[in-house]
């Protein structure tokens, strides 16, 4: 299960295809001060996966192909990077 993020970006009109280049073309921000909109990178290394932050603590995600599209507490990995993006 791949593309979550993405696809709301190809909806917005945004080209950032894979986690990584998302990572690297948004504004980083601390995690101190996420706020609902932002997304959450996390990889050891290299940047794995994103999610989008919808406030409370909480990211929706695409989580497995066995789990679909779900909604995790932010922190479920160490997030690597936090960002924006200004549209």
């Amino acid at each position: 299960m791949f593309g979550f993020v993405m696809s709301v970006f190809a909806e917005l009109g945004m080209a950032p295809r894979v986690a990584a280049a998302q990572c690297s073309a948004s504004e980083k921000k601390s995690v101190a001060d996420i706020e609902a909109g932002d997304l959450v990178f996390y990889g050891e290394g290299c940047i794995d996966h994103v999610a989008l932050y919808i406030g409370d603590g909480k990211i929706v995600h695409a989580s497995t192909a066995a789990t679909g599209i779900k909604v995790s507490d932010y922190d479920y990995r160490a997030p690597a990077a936090v960002g924006s993006f200004v549209a």
